[in-house]
């Protein structure tokens, strides 16, 4: 098999560049093809991975099996510009690159929540039947400021079996904080990012569960940065919780963000957005300091929450958290208004 050397060099470079998931919580069961349509590689490229130390475990059917996370991340730090996950954020992230109004106007989304059930996203559970696994989804939370159903009512639980389909208007606010010691305990997280002391990069959800860890490791993704802020925020004496949801774009993506209450207004707060707008092309992301700023109290037009007050999953799979694949089969596109 030829092996595009330049490719595959692009993909090695990425190991070292992020933590790979502790051995005591990997899942070692996404295999080799799957990884290569993961990073847009070639087969000979997955296998080199595995040769120079991407963590795995051999199966004498199917081969190296990686965790799902690990590939994620070095798709995202390998700098080709062509993997699923540097091509899922750039295209989430380009609304950030609009207009200031747009970000807050109202705005019309069609939203489908179906998680896929194989790393591959073919709709089939590992255990070989499409129907073995129960999946249960978290619902929108429409009693959120900004929030309105257009569609068909939604069950009045929190908890939903299956997936479900639904049109919703977000509407954004502009707005910001001036409580000192928000702004404290923002620049703290930021900060931390900034000096890269800690990596935003992929985290899996049982690591996300015990956000202290992840984050005395340097490592954090949107979940743990909004549970940590949410965190100290309280210990500083305010009021504040742990959102998440979804960000809809081209499709629809896991999010986690912070809200603190100030005048007696739920204001959010988003670091890992703000890091993402400043770094820009580091991530193959417009550089918009203007949009970083407004992460910074303003509410946007893109992000769906859900009912968890704690940043809780959002998918599960027979009562446990769901992968990160399971994703894939959530979609997303602009309502007939909008």
């Amino acid at each position: 098999m030829t092996v595009d050397t330049a490719a595959s060099d692009a993909l090695l470079g990425a190991l070292g560049r992020f933590t790979t998931v502790p051995g005591d919580i990997g899942r070692y069961d996404t295999d080799a093809e799957t990884a290569t349509r993961a990073l847009r590689a070639e087969l000979g490229q997955v296998h080199r991975l595995a040769d120079e130390g991407l963590p795995h475990r051999i199966d004498s059917e199917r081969g190296p099996l990686f965790d799902y996370d690990d590939l994620m991340n070095v798709g995202m730090f390998c700098g080709t510009g062509q993997t699923v996950p540097e091509l899922g954020l750039r295209f989430l992230m380009r609304f950030a690159a609009s207009s200031r109004s747009s970000w807050y106007a109202p705005r019309d989304w069609q939203i489908g929540v179906h998680p896929a059930r194989t790393a591959g996203g073919d709709g089939e559970d590992a255990k070989g039947g499409g129907d073995q696994i129960e999946v249960t989804v978290r619902l929108p939370d429409l009693s959120a400021p900004g929030v309105e159903l257009l569609s068909e009512p939604l069950p009045d639980t929190g908890l939903k079996t299956s997936g479900y389909q639904a049109e919703v208007r977000l509407t954004g606010a502009d707005q910001t904080v001036r409580d000192p010691r928000i702004h404290e305990v923002w620049e703290e997280v930021v900060d931390a990012f900034a000096s890269r002391r800690v990596n935003y990069q992929t985290v899996p959800e049982t690591l996300r569960a015990d956000h202290n860890r992840a984050w005395e490791m340097g490592i954090a993704d949107c979940v743990v940065a909004a549970r940590l802020l949410a965190e100290r925020l309280r210990a500083a004496g305010l009021e504040a919780r742990a959102r998440r949801g979804y960000l809809l774009g081209l499709f629809g993506s896991d999010h986690a963000w912070c809200e603190v209450v100030e005048d007696g207004v739920h204001k959010s707060l988003d670091p890992v957005f703000a890091f993402v707008a400043t770094v820009g092309d580091e991530r193959g992301v417009a550089e918009s300091p203007e949009f970083a700023r407004a992460c910074y109290g303003g509410r946007f037009n893109r992000l769906l929450p859900c009912r968890t007050e704690t940043a809780d999953p959002l998918v599960y799979f027979d009562g446990e958290p769901a992968p990160y694949w399971a994703m894939v089969g959530v979609s997303a596109r602009p309502g007939r208004s909008s």
